[in-house]
C-alpha cells in the first residue's frame, strides 16, 4: 500500500485506539459541564433600600399627574378660547375638565396606595 502523502502516517493500518474528550456526566440526572447562555439563566434577587423605591414611586407618579395636566392643558387649548363661548364649546370644557381631573384624583390615590403598600411590605 502506498500512501499518498509521505509525511503523513496512515492511521487506518495501525490498531492504535483514538481518544476523544466528551462533556462527561457525574450521574444520570447532573448537568452539562457547560452553562446555558445568559437568557437561560435567572438573575439573583436585586436589593434595594426603601427609600429609593418609595422615591421611584412618587417620580412615576408625579409624571403621570404633570402628563395628566399637559393633556388637560392641551385639549382646553383646543377648543377656542375667547370671551364669546358658545354653550357647546363650554360644555365640552366643563366635561374636559371633570374627566382630567377624575384621572389626576385617581393618579393621586394610586400614589398613596402604592407607597402605603410599600410602608406595609417594608415592616
Amino acid at each position: 500500500m502506498v500512501c499518498p502523502n509521505p509525511g503523513r502516517k496512515d492511521t487506518a493500518s495501525k490498531d492504535e485506539k483514538i481518544n476523544v474528550k466528551r462533556p462527561k456526566l457525574e450521574a444520570p440526572d447532573a448537568e452539562l459541564m457547560f452553562p446555558l447562555p445568559l437568557f437561560h439563566q435567572t438573575p439573583g434577587p436585586i436589593s434595594v433600600s426603601q427609600s429609593y423605591l418609595r422615591r421611584l414611586i412618587v417620580e412615576r407618579w408625579e409624571a403621570e399627574v404633570n402628563a395628566c395636566e399637559q393633556a388637560k392643558k392641551q385639549q382646553l387649548s383646543e377648543i377656542a378660547p375667547g370671551p364669546n363661548i358658545s354653550i357647546l364649546q363650554a360644555s365640552l370644557q366643563r366635561i374636559i375638565s371633570e374627566c382630567w381631573d377624575a384621572e389626576l384624583k385617581c393618579c393621586e390615590e394610586a400614589k398613596c396606595h402604592e407607597v402605603n403598600l410599600l410602608l406595609i411590605l417594608a415592616k
